[in-house]
């Protein structure tokens, strides 16, 4: 009788490893569940786990019916018969309470796994950081006035269209946008060369939208140097610096800072502004104009 309570341990054992090591390979814990439930879905899902269980089945079966037999060959044969069924009704109570853990514990094991390709590990976030760029900034020249002339859905329509022509010169052209303000556009290029061809493709492009019957006109300041980069956003003196540059710059003209114009090496001409005492900068600042027109043209 002993042996076939080690017998049936064993084979509980083996069906759940197979049933785990299916799911692992071949299935899933949910399909292995449904097929615990309904032996039916056996071919179907391809469940071979079902064959080992049916050979420990029949070994059971067979070793169970030799139990009975010697217990039928003794003296105390009603003795034992109730004894062998009173085994079988335990052993029947334990395989039962075995195979619902096993349920139990193959549905918990699903849910876990959808939770988990449902939610994956939020990413590190990115500390800040400080290295040397380049800034520029776009501003429409009295956008104020135009905003009241036009009213509310003409000027939005002109923005709209502003907004979409700036953004295509920043994508051909390496730049990225880092924020907008109202009518004003914040980027940053990986190099002073590229800003400035874009501040002149940007310059050319806005002429061809029309405000109030005249071409829309914008400023452009340029600055480079160190800025903290902190979670896609810019953070220093070189910012606040680019945008003085901007409010000083003449409409339809494009400054830039003396680190700028000593790295440039496109064919633009620049003329110089002097130096300019900016609002909120302590000290006075060289600046320089880059000279263009409609026919200005820079390689790409």
């Amino acid at each position: 009788m002993q042996a076939l309570v080690i017998q049936l341990f064993a084979s509980v054992a083996v069906c759940g490893f197979c049933v785990a090591a299916w799911a692992l390979t071949s299935g899933t814990f949910e399909q292995a569940g449904r097929v615990l439930r309904d032996p039916s879905l056996t071919n179907k899902l391809d469940f071979w786990p079902m064959w080992v269980i049916l050979v420990c089945a029949a070994a059971l079966v067979i070793h169970l019916g030799i139990v009975i037999a010697r217990l039928f060959s003794q003296r105390a044969v009603r003795r034992r018969r109730k004894a062998a069924q009173k085994t079988a009704q335990q052993a029947a109570r334990v395989s039962m309470e075995v195979a619902d853990r096993t349920v139990a514990m193959l549905r918990s094991l699903t849910v876990k796994t959808k939770k988990e390709k449902r939610e994956p590990a939020p990413a590190e976030p990115e500390q800040p950081s400080r290295r040397w760029v380049t800034v520029m900034f776009v501003d429409i020249v009295e956008s104020t006035r135009l905003a009241e002339e036009l009213g509310d859905e003409e000027w939005t329509k002109i923005l709209a269209r502003y907004r979409e022509l700036v953004r295509a010169v920043f994508d051909a052209r390496g730049g990225e946008e880092v924020g907008t303000q109202g009518d004003g556009f914040l980027a940053k290029f990986p190099a002073p060369d590229d800003a400035v061809q874009c501040a002149v493709e940007v310059q050319q492009d806005v002429r061809t939208v029309s405000a109030a019957g005249v071409p829309l006109s914008v400023r452009i300041g340029i600055h480079a140097g160190d800025a903290v980069h902190d979670d896609g956003d810019l953070v220093g003196r070189v910012v606040n610096l680019a945008a003085r540059v901007t409010q000083a710059a003449a409409p339809g003209e494009i400054l830039v800072t003396e680190p700028v114009a000593d790295q440039l090496g496109t064919s633009l001409p620049l003329e110089d502004r002097g130096l300019r005492e900016l609002k909120g900068i302590p000290q006075p600042r060289h600046v320089l104009a880059v000279v263009w027109d409609d026919r200005s043209r820079v390689g790409r």
